[in-house]
């Protein structure tokens, strides 16, 4: 892999003195954070060197460097594609119709009331695990994705802003499916922190049906075998029970206190 002079030279500065991967990580993490700005997708293809000469992308293109910077200091990377939940927006629906109509049904991944985002899994050697980094939400690690992606706090990203993952899958060298991820992120890790009761056990399991569904789903909408924008009220009933899933926390929270 080859990158300019200049870049080499700040790479080194802002690892200077980190050892560990975690260390490292989070030098380079901090870095495209302060200094890089999230733009909407034009659907230009740009380099490496391009964006990073630009300081601004879209999610791609920020796991693009990313990807770039962390490969270059030995650290193995893969890609994630993201499919999430959203308010509703009928341009984005609009927009999307006229591209799966002429170019098929890979473009049903985003409409009326999903989107998709990439971002970035790079493999902790000390930790033996891959870990979450996304420089568009500022997210380094499982826990910080859990707060941010998942959490029902009132800063979170599905409390502020609708957008709530509900398909995850790792991508190989060729950003073909790889590896189901919805299963670690979104069931097991996520469900752990909940303490169910008769109230909340058949809300819970209808949430992991939920995820298993619309999964597969947006692998075989990513593999041009589905159109997704069929099945949209899926993904209308997974806010619904995430939202209900929230207000029985928010009850048990309540109850605790009071307790």
């Amino acid at each position: 892999m080859t990158i300019s002079i200049e870049i080499e030279k700040e790479i080194t500065s802002k690892l200077n003195g980190a050892t560990s991967t975690a260390e490292r990580v989070a030098r380079l993490f901090s870095w495209i954070c302060n200094e890089f700005q999230w733009i909407e997708t034009d659907y230009v293809d740009r380099s490496f060197e391009e964006i990073m000469q630009r300081k601004a992308g879209n999610c791609a293109e920020q796991a693009k460097v990313v990807e770039t910077l962390l490969s270059y200091i030995g650290i193995k990377t893969r890609w994630v594609l993201e499919i999430n939940a959203q308010p509703d927006y009928i341009e984005r629906q609009q927009f999307a119709e006229q591209l799966v109509a002429e170019q098929g049904n890979f473009y049903s991944i985003f409409g009326l009331n999903h989107n998709d985002h990439r971002w970035i899994e790079y493999y902790d050697a000390d930790q033996r695990d891959w870990c979450p980094l996304d420089t568009s939400f500022a997210i380094l690690g499982i826990e910080s994705f859990m707060e941010k992606r998942l959490s029902f706090h009132h800063q979170s990203i599905p409390s502020t802003e609708g957008i709530i993952p509900f398909c995850l899958f790792a991508l190989d060298a060729n950003h073909q499916p790889l590896e189901e991820r919805s299963s670690d992120y979104l069931i097991k890790k996520f469900l752990c922190s909940f303490r169910k009761n008769s109230s909340s056990t058949v809300l819970l399991e209808e949430w992991e049906a939920l995820i298993s569904e619309l999964t597969s789903l947006g692998v075989k909408t990513y593999k041009q075998e589905v159109n997704f924008h069929l099945h949209q009220d899926r993904v209308k009933r997974f806010v619904q029970v995430y939202e209900e899933i929230k207000q029985l926390q928010v009850a048990q929270k309540v109850e605790t206190i009071q307790k």
